[in-house]
C-alpha cells in the first residue's frame, strides 16, 4: 500500500517537473542503490537545498505525534523531497522499509524558502520497554534539472536518529554520560576504544581524543554505544600504534545535538602485546 502510494502521489507532484528530472525520480524508487553514500555525493559537489530543523528527533512513548520541520532554504526553485523510516539498514529502500511508525507526508513538494510539517505517530507495536530504541529518518532531495546538459547532479540525502524512549525509563540521560567506562584493549589486530554503557539510554558522542596529563593531541571518529552494551572506536593498526595515553575524552551528544565533554582516567601502565587499559 505505501509503495502504490508513494508512486502515485510522486506521479502527480512530478507532472510539473521536466521529464528529464521525472526520470530520475522514478529510476530511484526502482533502484535502492541510490539511497547509499551520502557523504561521497556531498564530497562530489552536490549542494543541498534541504534541511531539517533538527539534527535527532526524540520520541516519547507517552506522546501521541512528534513533528518537526524541513525547509528549502532555496530563494529561487522549488524542492522535490521523499522521506522514510528505516530500523539501521541504510540501503534498504522506502517501500522495503518496515518500523513501527506513520510518517507523513511520505513525498513533498516545497516552493522556495517554503517549509514542511513532518509528522511521526507510533503505530504501538511492541518495542523494548526496558531500553531506547533506534531508528533513522532519510529525507531523499531529488535534484533540479541542470542548465547545462552535459553537467553530472547528485541525489543528496540526509539521514538522522529517531530514538524511540519507553515511558518507563527514568533520569535525564544528559545526565549520565559519565556513567560509561571506557578502556584500550586490542581486537582483530586493531587497538581499539571500547566503551561500555550501562544506562538504558543510547549514547551518541561526536569524536574521542587521547591525552597524556591534560592534553589531548589525537582525535578519532564518533559513533554510538547502544543501551546497556558496548561499542568500539578503532584507532590504529596493533604493530603500528602504541596508545601511550593515561586519559580519554569522549565528547557526547545531548538530546538538543549540542557536546557534553566528558574525561574518563585509564590506568597508567605499559602495554603489552594482549594487554589492555581501563577504568
Amino acid at each position: 500500500m505505501y509503495k502504490t502510494f508513494t508512486t502515485a502521489l510522486l506521479n502527480r507532484l512530478f507532472t510539473l517537473a521536466p521529464a528529464k528530472l521525472r526520470w530520475l525520480v522514478h529510476l530511484r524508487l526502482l533502484h535502492p542503490a541510490w539511497l547509499v553514500l551520502p557523504c561521497l555525493w556531498a564530497w562530489a559537489g552536490a549542494q543541498a537545498d534541504m534541511i531539517i530543523d533538527t539534527t535527532r528527533v526524540i520520541y516519547p512513548e507517552a506522546r501521541r505525534e512528534v513533528t518537526f520541520r524541513i525547509t528549502n532554504v532555496s530563494k529561487d526553485k522549488p524542492a522535490f523531497v521523499q522521506m522514510w523510516l528505516d530500523d539501521g539498514n541504510a540501503a534498504s529502500a522506502p517501500e522495503d522499509s518496515v518500523t513501527p511508525f506513520n510518517l507523513s507526508p511520505p513525498v513533498a513538494r516545497l516552493r522556495a524558502d517554503g517549509a514542511q510539517v513532518v509528522r511521526l505517530v507510533y503505530t504501538g507495536e511492541p518495542l523494548p520497554v526496558d531500553r531506547e530504541s533506534v531508528f533513522y529518518f532519510n529525507m531523499l532531495e531529488v535534484p533540479q534539472k541542470s542548465a547545462e546538459e552535459n553537467k553530472l547532479v547528485f541525489a543528496v540525502r540526509t539521514r538522522i536518529k529517531v530514538f524511540f524512549r519507553p515511558k518507563a525509563l527514568r533520569g535525564d540521560p544528559n545526565q549520565m554520560m559519565n556513567q560509561a567506562s571506557w578502556k584500550i584493549t586490542q581486537k582483530d589486530g586493531n587497538w581499539v576504544a571500547e566503551g561500555t554503557n550501562p544506562t538504558p539510554y543510547h549514547m551518541s558522542f561526536f569524536n574521542v581524543s587521547l591525552g597524556q596529563g591534560g592534553t589531548f593531541s589525537s582525535t578519532f571518529d564518533g559513533g554510538m554505544l547502544p543501551p546497556l552494551g558496548k561499542g568500539t572506536v578503532v584507532l590504529g593498526e596493533a604493530d603500528k600504534f602504541v596508545p601511550a595515553f593515561n586519559k580519554i575524552k569522549v565528547e557526547f551528544v545531548s538530546d538538543y545535538g549540542g557536546p557534553i565533554p566528558v574525561e574518563f582516567a585509564l590506568n597508567p601502565g605499559r602495554l603489552g602485546s594482549h594487554s589492555e587499559l581501563g577504568l
